[in-house]
């Protein structure tokens, strides 16, 4: 029987807010139950879960994967914008499972009977999507057991090469006009956020080195749980711990960790293993300290060991 205190975790759910510099974190992110991640200022969120209302106000949408803890709300997040008078959602999906997605949502369409419209973007792995001149997103490419994709929101910036410095801003403009290229692309990683992903390559690009802020998941913390992690092609805590020297990222963010492990439990193994260093750039999403609820309900019972991936 399900006890009356889960039910109303379940009904009245708890999203972190991480303000982290110049750009914040909003979400929910637990193994095998919902991820939806958005980046405000950014305009993006990173997979739907089960659409919770402050996704809406993303208008652009990137799925890292279609398991259904990442994808179910999908329909409602298109629905419930045009529904609300919002421009159509723009969603990127890794090229692979475009045809699937697009045939997903012809038949809301045909249930519903309503035309919702929708841009539906794929990607490659590498591939960037320019949102403007200067703001592009970047697939990566991780490894989940099925295409899946990272996502690096990129500033783009055109910077006046070194050789110029110094010249006459009048006299640069007709240098330009003559065709001389004065400057050159400056690309900085915002926020990367991996989705679902298991040890490889990913881990070596700059943009997921080098970004500002680093979202990836570690599902697995318990020493008996290395087998789970290499089934469902998920981060173990001894393979984060591993890759941490790599990663140059001023924040990263741990997201999807099991509720087979309370986060405080998690922390604790986590601090055991690494220096005061970087345990002072790393935040767990579902922490929850600065969390928000519909409906302000205080809740602050922990993640507790009751579910699977």
């Amino acid at each position: 029987m399900v006890s009356k205190q889960s039910q109303k975790q379940y009904l009245v759910q708890k999203f972190a807010r991480l303000p982290l510099g110049q750009y914040s974190i909003i979400g929910y992110s637990v193994a095998g139950e919902e991820t939806c991640i958005q980046v405000p200022e950014l305009n993006v969120c990173i997979d739907i879960g089960r659409c919770p209302h402050f996704a809406l106000t993303s208008d652009i949408l990137c799925i890292t994967h279609s398991h259904m803890d990442h994808l179910a709300g999908l329909g409602y997040y298109l629905s419930q914008r045009a529904f609300q008078g919002m421009k159509p959602g723009k969603v990127i999906v890794p090229r692979e499972i475009y045809r699937s997605v697009d045939a997903l949502l012809r038949a809301w369409r045909d249930l519903e009977r309503q035309g919702t419209p929708y841009e539906l973007i794929p990607l490659d792995p590498n591939e960037v999507y320019e949102v403007r001149r200067d703001f592009v997103i970047r697939g990566l490419r991780t490894h989940h057991g099925g295409p899946s994709l990272g996502y690096s929101l990129v500033s783009v910036r055109e910077k006046l090469k070194s050789e110029y410095m110094g010249i006459d801003p009048a006299e640069l403009v007709q240098m330009k006009q003559r065709g001389v290229e004065i400057q050159y692309r400056l690309e900085v990683p915002l926020v990367v956020c991996l989705g679902d992903t298991s040890i490889g390559p990913v881990f070596d690009h700059p943009d997921v080195q080098n970004a500002q802020t680093l979202l990836t998941e570690v599902t697995f913390f318990e020493p008996g749980h290395k087998s789970r992690a290499k089934i469902g092609k998920h981060l173990h805590v001894d393979e984060f711990v591993e890759l941490l020297p790599r990663l140059k990222n001023e924040n990263i963010v741990i997201t999807h960790v099991s509720r087979r492990t309370s986060i405080a439990k998690a922390m604790r193994i986590l601090a055991k293993r690494i220096s005061p260093k970087d345990i002072s750039r790393i935040h767990f999403l579902m922490d929850l300290k600065d969390a928000v609820s519909a409906g302000d309900v205080e809740d602050t019972t922990p993640l507790a060991s009751n579910g699977g991936e």
